[in-house]
């Protein structure tokens, strides 16, 4: 497995497999608002100043997440792992990568949202060291906002 930057050839391997794992989370996908940083990663993420990751296994894209940066705060955004691939820890693997661009980028406090639908999601990130802060209803969904500090992590490390 290789955890590598994106590259403008995954448009469609990130996009089909965003809207997989969406659709197999009981969400769909078209119900998900401002998902246009999908069709240009590029701007959104790297762009930007933030960083966009693939995972990739025998040259199939297997998770994706991304970064965004606004000075010493950061959110992750679009972390999918491919349903059949899920619990193998490249979730994990992932994020510790994003978490060290962040790091690497001056963030000192990490944030995430999910549906509560998303149970896998609800609860990898706590698993992970992130701790839930707020929740609000938007539609149909209730999300979950979750928080980790980096500064402090490193710290203790």
């Amino acid at each position: 497995m290789n955890v590598r930057r994106y590259r403008p050839g995954d448009a469609d391997a990130v996009r089909r497999l965003h809207e997989r794992v969406l659709r197999d989370a009981g969400t769909d996908p078209a119900d998900v608002p401002g998902t246009d940083d999908i069709e240009n990663v590029e701007a959104a993420y790297i762009d930007s100043g933030g960083e966009f990751l693939v995972v990739e296994d025998d040259g199939e894209v297997v998770a994706i997440g991304g970064l965004k940066v606004d000075g010493t705060a950061g959110e992750l955004f679009r972390m999918r792992v491919a349903v059949d691939r899920q619990g193998e820890g490249i979730g994990s693997e992932l994020l510790a990568a994003l978490e060290d661009a962040a790091r690497e980028r001056g963030v000192e406090t990490l944030t995430a949202e999910t549906a509560r639908r998303q149970r896998n999601a609800v609860h990898f990130y706590p698993a992970n060291g992130y701790e839930p802060v707020d929740t609000s209803p938007r539609g149909e969904y209730t999300l979950i906002d979750y928080e980790k500090d980096l500064l402090a992590e490193s710290t203790r490390a």
